[in-house]
């Protein structure tokens, strides 16, 4: 009874200590993700591999696709609550009459790269020369594929012009490359890596730094983010509060953290065998990750800018306004929690 007496004292100031009513609406989660063993990803590994999301209450579950055009569609679809992706598709899809909304950015640059097979880079000047090209990109329609349809439009040239297939990202898309089945790739880290590594490709784009981006874009755009459909932030906001609070707390501690730690947090698997060449990709691409999450209004007006240059969609779109894609309420909010 005394024992009793003294776990029930215990529990007691505990229970009072949470917040009324901060328990997420829908604790069970569905998140869909594109390549979720890339550098790309890697602020979203944190949080469920630090237990991060369960610390907020939430039972996340993962579904892995070979790029963000499929994460994109099984949340459309219905089997997936939220998308780990890139925060081009909230525009195009608002373009399109579909209402998402992004909550919280995980990387602040593109983070995409083109390389060129060893045999064209010497004769590769600019993507002029993409004319004929076989090119890989994660998913016809991702962001990948979107990088390489702004490159062709500032060289003058459509989507007719060359031939896009869908490769994945990591090991799959590594071995189309190597195998000579295409002319130049884009992808993401650590495939970029591994394949320049090796000799196979030679990066002539990259725009994981705020300087490459410049140089392609104008601006380090906003890019991999947590996004959903609108109404399901008006229904669920603690649980999005709660997904956000995770997720903030993982670039806080991703930007704190050794290239080590980070090799030893995430699943042997994600070394792609290499460890060297793990570290050296997530050196390459420490300047792309969010210290914050917040979206920057200047960066998101300039990713619209970028879309009208290719996307008919967007930019045939009336009363397109970018402020109603992103909301950084709940981001305001995990950082006075985690200061």
């Amino acid at each position: 009874m005394k024992k009793l007496r003294i776990l029930v004292a215990f529990i007691l100031p505990c229970i009072a200590a949470i917040p009324a009513g901060a328990q997420p609406e829908k604790p069970a989660v569905t998140i869909a993700v594109g390549g979720k063993a890339s550098l790309y990803y890697l602020p979203l590994s944190i949080a469920e591999r630090l237990g991060y999301f369960a610390d907020e209450g939430l039972k996340v579950e993962i579904l892995d696709f070979a790029g963000g055009a499929k994460s994109l569609q099984a949340m459309m679809g219905g089997s997936a609550d939220v998308v780990s992706g890139g925060f081009d598709h909230v525009l195009v899809m608002r373009a399109r009459g579909q209402k998402l909304k992004a909550f919280v950015l995980q990387i602040a640059t593109p983070a995409i790269s083109l390389g060129v097979a060893k045999k064209h880079a010497a004769t590769f000047r600019s993507p002029k020369d993409l004319k004929g090209m076989k090119i890989g990109v994660t998913a016809p329609g991702s962001s990948t594929h979107a990088f390489v349809n702004h490159l062709l439009a500032s060289a003058g040239l459509t989507s007719d012009d060359v031939s896009i297939i869908g490769v994945g990202s990591g090991p799959g898309a590594a071995a189309a490359m190597q195998a000579g089945h295409l002319d130049a790739i884009a992808n993401i880290e650590p495939t970029i890596t591994l394949l320049e590594n090796s000799g196979t490709i030679q990066v002539m784009v990259e725009t994981v730094t705020v300087q490459g981006a410049k140089a392609v874009f104008g601006s380090p755009l906003p890019a991999g983010s947590l996004y959903t459909r609108e109404e399901y932030v008006m229904a669920n906001p603690k649980t999005v509060q709660a997904l956000t609070n995770a997720m903030v707390r993982a670039l806080r501690w991703l930007n704190a953290a050794s290239a080590e730690d980070v090799a030893k947090t995430v699943p042997p698997e994600y070394l792609l065998g290499d460890r060297g060449l793990y570290l050296s990709a997530l050196r390459r691409m420490r300047e792309s990750y969010s210290k914050d999450g917040l979206f920057p209004p200047t960066g998101v007006e300039a990713q619209l800018k970028v879309l009208i240059g290719f996307e008919p969609a967007v930019r045939e779109a009336k009363n397109l306004n970018p402020a109603d894609s992103f909301t950084n309420e709940f981001v305001l909010k995990a950082l006075e929690k985690y200061r």
